[in-house]
């Protein structure tokens, strides 16, 4: 029977980007930043890349996800990537926190977790987080515990099956663990800086603390600001703490009118090798006037990594 080697350059971009959950950005940048491998090129320009290409791109992504910064295991060889991977995800397998959370499944947490805002048990609410964030990855906890366990209780509120002090309990508890989280991110005093904030008048704070974990899981030293700052106290942290990275989160309609005035403010008087992130619902509504050059509105925590990681660290 006839087996391909591994060593022929067969894939283009676009499947490797499928294998691996790279996006085709991410690869092009890693490749430029880290050589972490090298394609041939067809006469058209166009990247080939191997079947050890293939693997070795998706050893980086699962070790990326596992809470490592790009920088750290680029330069590994594939063997020792491999090993790396079995580590990490033989480390979180035998938690025991999984063992005490309700069912092993991320679904079981959140379920758990619902329950504690609804009986209001902030101290139960609080266990459940910490024993996810001992149990799971990052970008896990982020995406499929705290973003979903908002919404409910966001739509729960508004249907009056819970009441405001239901919200306000849960809401203290995300974010203090949340600040937990950042504080014991453990990332390097030399790694790239982002900021994260919300503009002017705009008080809801936990999408700009929740982008702040996601930069600091993605290797970034990541300053969470707090809401409600005007453009010159934005420019001003960026500027005094040399980011590279400003991300602002946009919620309340009621800043609708002077949301696009803010971020142009902000983006003038940023360098321009300064990238400016925005998200939320209000960004995204508005985002044929405050999107444009050097501004990127994104819709979701797992954009913003991707993003993050198609510039470093």
């Amino acid at each position: 029977m006839r087996t391909e080697r591994s060593d022929l350059p067969r894939h283009p971009i676009r499947v490797v980007a499928k294998r691996t959950g790279l996006t085709p950005a991410v690869l092009r940048a890693w490749e430029k930043r880290y050589t972490v491998v090298v394609p041939s090129r067809t006469e058209g320009g166009q990247r080939l890349y191997t079947d050890a290409d293939v693997e070795r791109l998706s050893l980086l992504h699962r070790a990326v996800e596992e809470g490592r910064g790009i920088s750290q295991v680029a330069a590994l060889p594939t063997e020792d990537l491999r090993e790396l991977v079995r580590e990490d995800e033989a480390e979180r397998q035998s938690l025991g926190p999984l063992e005490r959370l309700e069912g092993t499944s991320v679904a079981g947490v959140l379920e758990k977790a619902h329950r504690a805002v609804t009986q209001m048990d902030s101290e139960e609410l609080g266990r459940v987080l910490h024993r996810a964030a001992l149990a799971f990855s990052v970008p896990t906890v982020l995406d499929e515990v705290i973003v979903p366990l908002l919404y409910r209780i966001g739509t729960a509120w508004e249907s009056g099956r819970v009441g405001p002090s239901h919200e306000h309990l849960g809401t203290v508890v995300i974010r203090r663990f949340l600040e937990w989280m950042l504080e014991n991110a453990g990332v390097g005093e030399r790694a790239p800086v982002m900021v994260a904030a919300t503009p002017a008048g705009e008080k809801h704070e936990l999408g700009a603390l929740l982008a702040a974990v996601s930069g600091a899981a993605e290797g970034w030293k990541a300053i969470f600001l707090g809401p409600d700052l005007p453009a010159e106290e934005v420019v001003a942290a960026a500027l005094r703490l040399e980011a590279e990275v400003v991300t602002l989160s946009c919620v309340d309609p009621r800043i609708a009118e002077t949301l696009p005035g803010e971020i142009l403010r902000i983006r003038e008087r940023l360098p321009a090798d300064v990238h400016l992130f925005l998200g939320g619902p209000l960004a995204e509504a508005k985002e044929g006037e405050v999107g444009g050059e050097g501004i990127q509105v994104l819709s979701t925590f797992q954009e913003l990594r991707q993003a993050l990681r198609a510039f470093g660290p």
